[in-house]
């Protein structure tokens, strides 16, 4: 057995990243931006939180996307921070709910409205080639499918592909009568 040297933390010595290692690149592999729930946990809430609830804990973990889930714990729609703002809760006021009465459920988007790219596809292709997807689509989150296993294998975000790329990235989203309807309202 070794005995190992101890030795004093200098002034010079800083505190690292995991960024400080990455190498992303838009010519790198897919598959790197991908959050693959095979490696790590999905950052899952109930349908039936209260948006107030939701907001508070998406702020606190500084979290952009939850998925949601309902009492089996089978995804039903995605909450994306945006959902949560004061402009969403107000629609849903006037169209009868009461402020503390609103649900996550009331304001996410549901499964069926959910965009998702193929597992099997992303093997084959470039970080470049997600991007392109994601601002011609207008989607800020994607769901990854195992289409082979009927998986909902994981998921990308457009915010922590420009973190890990270090470069702004800008997706905007196609405008839906609900846009359109909000900016002549307002």
């Amino acid at each position: 057995m070794k005995t190992l040297a101890l030795y004093n933390v200098e002034a010079i010595d800083h505190l690292v990243q995991p960024a400080d290692f990455d190498g992303t690149r838009l010519t790198s592999p897919a598959l790197q931006v991908v959050t693959d729930f095979k490696h790590s946990e999905p950052n899952t809430i109930s349908a039936t939180t209260k948006a107030s609830a939701a907001l508070e804990m998406m702020q606190q973990e500084h979290s952009r996307l939850k998925l949601v889930v309902d009492q089996h714990a089978e995804l039903i729609g995605i909450l994306p921070v945006e959902q949560l703002s004061e402009q969403a809760l107000m629609r849903q006021i006037a169209f009868g709910s009461r402020r503390d009465e609103i649900r996550v459920a009331d304001v996410m988007r549901p499964r069926e409205r959910i965009k998702a790219l193929a597992y099997q596809q992303l093997k084959h292709c470039t970080i470049a080639d997600v991007v392109n997807t994601l601002q011609s689509s207008g989607e800020q989150h994607c769901v990854v499918i195992d289409r082979d296993n009927h998986q909902i294998r994981g998921v990308i975000s457009a915010t922590e592909i420009a973190r890990r790329l270090k470069l702004p990235l800008t997706i905007n989203q196609a405008p839906t009568f609900l846009h359109i309807f909000d900016s002549i309202s307002a």
